[in-house]
């Protein structure tokens, strides 16, 4: 009886202690993941937000003090450059120690200068809305969206399987069309100074060539939309196109052309009117291929480089949060989300918070 009492207090023990060291990084800085343990010591976990509470502490070199802007350092476990915002691999005091808070100001007055730089958005005279009608669009001007941008995007809204969990795979025919359109939105007065403030407030490198690649990454690489399904999704198709998910949920789908253009086609049926605010933003309720969605914002006759560079930048500077600007005088906030099981960063949602 004491030998097995003596040995039970061993296991148990033991038992502790292990449990102990899965809580912990002990012996662990920078060792691959491990589902055996409950939290992670690798530079991968600031960015999956499961590294122990000990990682900064624990693990040489998983802080920022003294090394905000030094080029990637392999010896390091996490990074302190512009580039780890795009890889997902910043120490997790990145943003307090290099890039400090964009306050709300700051983020105001570059979303106003997008605003008056959107030359191609529509004027008020060139669409009609009846929030109390079978429509919501009773009149759209066809010249205005023959503008460049605009036929780019409605060019990739065929491209995508709408239905979550079937497989994604672009053609060569529709790839060319994705690098056209992301060509002609960058050359737009709006994307460049979108790409000047990124770069600016080191959120991303100074370079219009990774830039790029950062847009392509956001928006078009595509990702499975769950941890483990097939390929599915990307942040366009989520958010420009839109997604059915089974036979009861719409999902997505907050582009004011996108829903003009199924509405037209007979594939949306507008149901009623829930909030109108300006400057241009409205959450109707809707039917598309007879499923409901309740609410779904989206700003009124703005170009698609704008709505683009708007979602980009609150993607960037307020990861998986509230976004909050003035924009005309009016409050805006934007919810965006990231997908964490992929690498990198790629847009999940980014909608208007009404």
């Amino acid at each position: 009886m004491y030998v097995h009492a003596r040995l039970s207090l061993v296991f148990m023990l033991c038992g502790l202690f292990t449990e102990g060291l899965s809580n912990s990084c002990i012996s662990r800085c920078g060792q691959g993941a491990n589902k055996a343990y409950n939290c992670q010591c690798n530079s991968a976990c600031v960015r999956y937000n499961d590294c122990c509470s000990d990682y900064d502490t624990l693990c040489p070199g998983a802080t920022c003090s003294g090394r905000c802007g030094l080029t990637h350092d392999t010896t390091k476990p996490c990074q302190c450059n512009a580039p780890c915002v795009t890889y997902g691999d910043c120490c997790s005091d990145y943003q307090p120690l290099c890039q400090g808070q964009t306050t709300v100001d700051a983020l105001s007055a570059v979303m106003q200068d997008l605003w008056n730089s959107d030359t191609n958005r529509l004027s008020d005279s060139d669409y009609t809305i009846n929030t109390t009608g079978s429509r919501l669009f009773t009149y759209v001007n066809q010249t205005a969206l023959n503008k460049t941008t605009f036929q780019g995007l409605i060019c990739l809204l065929d491209n995508y399987n709408i239905r979550v969990g079937q497989t994604e795979q672009l053609t060569t025919s529709e790839l060319a069309e994705v690098d056209d359109f992301l060509n002609t939105i960058l050359a737009t007065a709006v994307m460049t100074k979108t790409f000047n403030f990124l770069a600016e407030s080191g959120y991303i490198t100074n370079s219009t060539s990774v830039f790029r690649d950062i847009m392509m990454e956001l928006w078009f690489n595509l990702y499975p939309r769950s941890s483990n399904g097939t390929t599915d999704s990307s942040g366009f198709e989520h958010v420009m196109v839109g997604e059915l998910k089974g036979t009861k949920t719409v999902s997505g789908l907050h582009n004011w052309i996108q829903f003009y253009l199924e509405e037209k086609n007979g594939n949306l049926q507008y149901a009623s009117f829930l909030i109108r605010k300006e400057p241009n933003i409205i959450a109707p309720a809707f039917f598309w291929h007879g499923i409901k969605k309740t609410k779904s914002p989206f700003f009124l006759g703005t170009s698609p480089e704008f709505d683009i560079a708007v979602y980009s930048i609150c993607c960037l500077v307020y990861r998986d949060s509230l976004c909050k600007f003035t924009l005309q005088n009016q409050a805006v906030s934007i919810q965006t989300w990231d997908i964490v099981h992929k690498s990198g960063y790629q847009v999940a949602s980014a909608y208007h918070k009404m």
